[in-house]
């Protein structure tokens, strides 16, 4: 049995976290570029609204990300187990390997016997004294 079989959660969700947070801010970004800064017009303030909002929403997420990543990197270290415990698994794994568990020899196969054709059944005899018409 592996001593640690799941790793902590910190590293995976750090980087979604930041991947969608840089997304979310690269598309705000060419938004404003492509559409936003025309000439002359101003941006109306809902506009403004949901792009500074989901700008900052996507900043928000990439600062997440990067606290995530040292959070679970430093939880890593503190789930494993101590060393004494990993050098007595070892040598139970090592123990186990050398002495591999007695088994049961399978048990023989029934000899196969030679199916005989099926015969048809003779009717029943009448009972004594049973007088049959003709």
């Amino acid at each position: 049995m592996p001593i640690l079989t799941k790793p902590s959660f910190g590293p995976r969700t750090s980087i979604i976290y930041i991947t969608v947070g840089a997304l979310m801010d690269v598309w705000v970004a060419v938004w404003y570029f492509a559409f936003g800064r025309g000439e002359g017009e101003a941006l109306s303030r809902s506009t403004q609204f949901w792009l500074l909002g989901i700008f900052l929403t996507g900043l928000t997420l990439i600062i997440i990300g990067a606290f995530l990543g040292s959070i679970g990197r430093a939880a890593r270290k503190v789930e494993m187990p101590p060393p004494s415990a990993v050098n007595k698994e070892a040598q139970i794994q090592q123990t186990a390997a050398a002495n591999p568990p007695v088994m049961m020899a399978p048990m023989p196969a029934p000899a196969a016997q030679p199916m005989m054709p099926a015969q048809p059944v003779a009717p029943p005899a009448a009972p004594p004294g049973y007088v049959t018409r003709q």
